[in-house]
């Protein structure tokens, strides 16, 4: 009778533990498993642009997420842009101020989207002060400013009435002063450029 009583009892214990290893801890780790891949979603992380890059300030990012990654997309207001992929980083070739828009999608269809704000791309000409302009003489002087990239001062030049070009024979970078021999020339006109490549002129009359 000891011995089934043994028997019996050993048995309970077998069904137990078939119980738990056999369906309830694999229905706990299938599960969570389950249950952990559903709730992953994709982490946008973006790589600090250049911002002394005023030409073509390139956006950089990563996409980490367990899960593959099955779509990406960037914008730019509306309008989507083309990236290319070196390694793991992202990159989107932006000639354009704004707000760019990036989403990532992975494999159980989580969505994650970061904006990247991007206002260092030089897009403005250079301002050429006309109401502080003087002539004195046969000198024009007068002041080109450029905040962002910079004056391009080889780029600088006046074009008189009789189609001569000439370039500044004085120039404070300082304060942006130039000044030009005018050789009494009624018409002249300014043309300034930063080093972007952004180009003004303004045409100055003389009585």
């Amino acid at each position: 009778m000891k011995n089934n009583k043994n028997k019996h009892k050993m048995s309970a214990l077998e069904i137990i533990l078939r119980f738990l290893f056999g369906f309830l801890v694999p229905f706990v780790l299938i599960n969570g498993l389950i249950f952990f891949l559903y709730i992953q979603y994709p982490t946008i992380s973006t790589i600090g642009a250049d911002d002394k890059d005023y030409e073509n300030n390139k956006i950089k990012f990563t996409i980490s997420c367990l899960l593959p990654i099955t779509d990406v997309k960037t914008f730019l207001q509306d309008e989507e842009l083309p990236y290319t992929k070196l390694g793991n980083v992202y990159i989107v070739d932006s000639s354009e101020n704004g707000s760019y828009k990036i989403t990532a999608t992975c494999l159980n269809g989580a969505t994650s989207s970061v904006e990247v704000p991007l206002a260092a791309l030089d897009n403005t000409a250079p301002v050429i002060d006309v109401e502080n302009s003087r002539i004195v003489g046969n000198v024009l002087s007068v002041i080109i400013t450029d905040n962002q990239s910079g004056i391009n001062y080889d780029k600088i030049y006046a074009k008189l009435d009789n189609g001569q070009e000439v370039s500044p024979d004085y120039i404070d970078k300082s304060s942006g002063t130039m000044n030009f021999q005018i050789e009494g020339s009624k018409s002249i006109i300014i043309h300034a450029e930063d080093t972007t490549g952004n180009q003004s002129e303004v045409t100055f009359n003389v009585d």
